[in-house]
């Protein structure tokens, strides 16, 4: 079974589609959001609850990111690029598991593409982490 995270459900955008959302296998998606919560910072803590909200407390099978406040969905991604970052550079999930290498280069390359779909979100700043 895979899993999801959407990015964002606005179909009134013009030119955006009506949903953009990234389906990952089930370790995938653990890699990455775990990775992503080890890297909200101590005040960021009601950000992090409400990104993992629907995995965490509905037992859903996705996050989602659509209701997201700008500086909220910044915060999101600076903590993935960090964790993509350190799990680029260790090779260790965020709860403590060695990778292969190849494992490694996989799993950061989708990664990247996700970052890549953050990036394009009209709520996303170069270089703004958001604010708490």
């Amino acid at each position: 079974m895979g899993r999801a995270i959407i990015v964002n459900l606005d179909f009134d955008t013009p030119g955006r589609p009506g949903r953009s959302t990234q389906a990952f296998s089930t370790g995938v998606f653990d890699v990455i959001t775990e990775g992503a919560r080890a890297h909200f910072k101590p005040g960021e803590q009601a950000c992090a609850r409400h990104c993992f909200f629907r995995l965490d407390e509905q037992f859903q099978e996705h996050i989602s990111l659509d209701e997201l406040h700008p500086a909220w969905f910044n915060i999101f991604v600076r903590a993935c690029e960090t964790g993509l970052a350190e799990y680029r550079s260790t090779g260790i999930t965020g709860w403590g598991t060695q990778h292969d290498p190849d494992m490694v280069r996989g799993i950061a390359w989708e990664w990247s593409e996700f970052i890549k779909k953050l990036h394009a979100d009209p709520r996303y700043i170069a270089g703004e982490p958001g604010e708490t």
